[in-house]
C-alpha cells in the first residue's frame, strides 16, 4: 500500500526536521502518491492529486490573503499534504493557517530545522516503488494461482477457497436469487457467515467493489446479460484494489469453469443421445457393444435394467429458448433423482418435453427403483414452472441393456398417454393406459377426430354459445359409470336439477345416457379431446358442474 502522510513524517529524513502538525490532524492517513518540491505560488498545472508538497514557505510570505489562496488551490487539487520548512522565507507560520488547514481538511506540517528535501524525496519514492513492486508481484502471483486452477479444472468450491485465502477473508458465491452456491468461511463460524444471507446481501447490495472499504465488496460472475451470480466479500477491507483484483480473477475462473462444464455436459448428453438412438434403431444389437459404450458413459453393470420416460406438457406460448431450458431442467432432475437412489442411468432428451432413460436396477427390483426415482422427481419437478403436470411411463425390466432400451418406445408412449390421465405427477404402466393409450396413438387420425366431433361437437357448440359447462357434468357422470346418485354427490346438484341437466344433454346429443354403449362411445370421444389438448396444455381433470 502507498505510504500515508503519517508514515512519511516518521521517516528519518523528515524526523530530522522536527515536524509539527498545525492543521488537518484528522487526515494524516491520506496516501502519498508522490513528493513534489516547489516554491511556486500556483501549482495548478503541475499536480495530479495525492502529492505531498514540500516548500520553504515562499508562497506564504505575501500575507494572509495569498496564503489562503495558496492552501485553497492545493486542497482543490486534492494534494495529500503540505510541508513547510521554516527559516528561509518564514520564521513562523501565520496564526490563521492552522484553522484554515482544518477547514480545508488539508494536513499542514512545519519543519523547525533545515531539512534535506532530496533525502525526503528519495525515502518516500523508495517506499512508493517498493509498494508498486509489491502490487505487481501480488498481481503476478494472483494470475499464476488462478491460471493453475483453470488448468487443473478446479471445482467451484476450490476457486472460492483460494480466493478467500488470497485475501485472508471469508468469501461467498451467490446466484442471482441470493442463494449461496459456494463459500469459504476461513476463521469465521459458518453459522454466523450464512445467517440470513439473502437478506444481508440485499442490504449490502453493490454492483461493484466498494471503493472506500466502508462496506461489502462484490463483483458479478458471468458475461453481459448472462450474469448468473456474484462473488461477495462480506467484510470491510482496507485494500479495495487488491480485493477487486482477486475477485475479478476468481470471477473469470468461475465463468471459465462453468463454460467448460456446460461444454462437457453437452458432449456427454450428445453421446448418451447417440447411444439411445443406436439402441432403439437396432444399429447396436450386441449386448457386449452396448454395455461397453454405456459403461464408458457412466452406467454401472447390473443384473437388470428398466426403461423410463418422463414427459412434461407442451404449452403453445413457450418459445424455443424457454423450452430448451425446461428440457435441460427435466434431464437434470431425472439424473439427480436416479443418483439419489444410488443407481446409475443413461438418459437423454429424446424430443421437446421428453427425457428417456435406462436405469440399472438394485437387487430389490425395478418397482423399488422406479418408486424411489419418481419420489425424487416429485421433489424436483412438481409445482415448478414448465415441469409441473409431468407424467412418467415405463415398460417391463430386462436382463439386458439392449432389451431394456427396446422397451423405451413403450415407455415413451405410456408417458405421453399419462399426460392425458386425470392424475398428474406420477408413474404409469401400459396396464394403466389401455383404451386411452390406443386413443393417444391415433389422436392425429382425422377419422378419430371426426368421430369425437360427431359425438360431442353439438354439446361443445352449446357450451360455447351459452356459457354453460355441460361437458364437465357429462364427464363426471360418465366417470361415475352412469350413476346419478354418485354424480349428484360429486357435483353437489340437487336431484331435480341433475335430472333436468342430464335430459338436456341427451336432447342436445340425441343419445340416451342410460345406454352403456352410448356412455362408452361418449367416454371415448372425451379421451380423444383430452389427447388433443395434451399436445398444447396441461391435462384436464374431471370437471364439476355449478348449481
Amino acid at each position: 500500500m502507498q505510504p500515508t502522510v503519517r508514515e512519511v513524517l516518521q521517516l528519518s529524513a523528515m524526523a530530522a526536521g522536527r515536524p509539527h502538525i498545525i492543521g488537518g490532524h484528522d487526515h494524516l492517513d491520506r496516501p502519498v502518491r508522490w513528493v513534489h518540491i516547489s516554491d511556486l505560488t500556483d501549482l495548478t498545472d503541475l499536480l495530479e492529486g495525492g502529492e505531498l508538497v514540500l516548500t520553504t514557505g515562499l508562497p506564504l510570505a505575501d500575507g494572509a490573503p495569498r496564503a489562503k489562496d495558496y492552501l485553497t488551490r492545493l486542497a482543490a487539487q486534492d494534494v495529500a499534504g503540505l510541508v513547510i520548512e521554516l527559516g528561509t522565507h518564514l520564521s513562523t507560520v501565520p496564526e490563521h493557517l492552522g484553522p484554515l488547514a482544518d477547514s480545508l481538511s488539508l494536513p499542514v506540517v512545519t519543519l523547525s530545522r533545515r531539512t534535506r528535501f532530496i533525502e525526503v524525496t528519495q525515502q518516500v519514492h523508495r517506499l512508493i516503488v517498493a509498494d508498486q513492486y509489491e502490487e505487481v508481484e501480488f498481481a503476478r502471483t494472483t494470475h499464476e494461482v488462478f491460471t493453475s486452477l483453470n488448468l487443473a479444472r478446479a471445482s467451484t468450491t476450490d476457486i472460492v477457497t483460494r480466493a478467500a485465502q488470497a485475501l485472508g477473508t471469508p468469501l461467498v458465491l451467490e446466484d442471482v436469487s441470493r442463494h449461496v452456491l459456494a463459500f469459504c468461511a476461513l476463521d469465521t463460524p459458518t453459522t454466523a457467515l450464512l445467517h440470513q444471507w439473502a437478506e444481508r446481501s440485499r442490504r449490502h447490495d453493490s454492483a461493484d467493489t466498494s471503493e472506500d472499504g466502508s462496506g461489502w465488496s462484490a463483483v458479478p460472475v458471468g458475461v453481459g446479460s448472462e450474469r448468473w451470480g456474484r462473488l461477495v466479500l462480506p467484510v470491510r477491507t482496507p485494500d479495495t484494489s487488491r480485493a477487486r483484483m482477486v475477485l475479478e480473477r476468481a470471477a473469470q475462473s468461475l465463468q471459465l469453469h462453468r463454460m467448460i462444464q456446460q461444454e462437457r455436459e453437452a458432449l456427454v448428453a450428445q453421446a448418451l443421445g447417440g447411444l439411445l438412438d443406436d439402441l432403439l434403431s437396432g444399429r447396436v444389437g450386441e449386448e457386449s457393444e452396448a454395455m461397453a459404450r454405456a459403461t464408458a458413459l457412466g452406467l454401472s453393470p447390473s443384473s437388470r435394467y428398466v426403461p423410463l420416460s418422463v414427459r412434461v406438457p407442451r404449452r403453445p406460448d413457450t418459445d424455443a429458448l424457454t423450452q430448451g431450458e425446461v428440457d435441460r431442467r427435466l434431464l437434470t432432475a431425472v439424473r439427480q433423482a436416479v443418483a439419489a437412489t444410488g443407481e446409475s442411468t443413461i438418459a437423454s432428451i429424446r424430443r421437446e418435453g421428453t427425457v428417456s432413460a435406462v436405469i440399472s436396477c438394485p437387487p430389490k427390483g425395478a418397482d423399488h427403483a422406479l418408486g424411489a426415482v419418481c419420489t425424487g422427481l416429485r421433489e424436483r419437478l412438481t409445482g415448478r414452472s414448465g415441469t409441473d403436470g409431468w407424467a412418467a411411463g415405463t415398460a417391463p425390466a430386462s436382463a439386458t441393456l439392449v432389451g431394456a432400451a427396446q422397451g423405451l418406445a413403450e415407455a415413451e408412449h405410456v408417458a405421453e398417454v399419462g399426460l392425458t390421465m386425470p392424475e398428474a405427477n406420477r408413474l404409469y404402466r401400459s396396464t394403466d393406459v389401455r383404451l386411452r393409450g390406443l386413443v393417444a396413438l391415433l389422436r392425429d387420425d382425422h377419422r378419430l377426430q371426426a368421430f369425437a366431433e360427431i359425438e360431442l361437437g353439438r354439446l361443445l357448440d352449446h357450451d360455447a354459445r351459452t356459457g354453460e359447462n355441460l361437458l364437465a357434468l357429462l364427464r363426471t357422470h360418465l366417470e361415475c359409470s352412469g350413476s346419478k346418485t354418485h354424480t349428484a354427490r360429486l357435483t353437489g346438484l340437487s336431484r331435480p336439477t341433475l335430472y333436468s341437466r342430464l335430459r338436456g344433454i341427451e336432447k342436445i346429443l340425441g343419445v340416451s345416457l342410460e345406454s352403456a354403449e352410448s356412455r362408452t362411445s361418449l367416454h371415448t370421444a372425451l379421451m380423444v379431446i383430452d389427447a388433443r389438448r395434451a399436445d398444447h396444455s396441461a391435462p384436464q381433470g374431471p370437471g364439476t358442474a355449478g348449481t
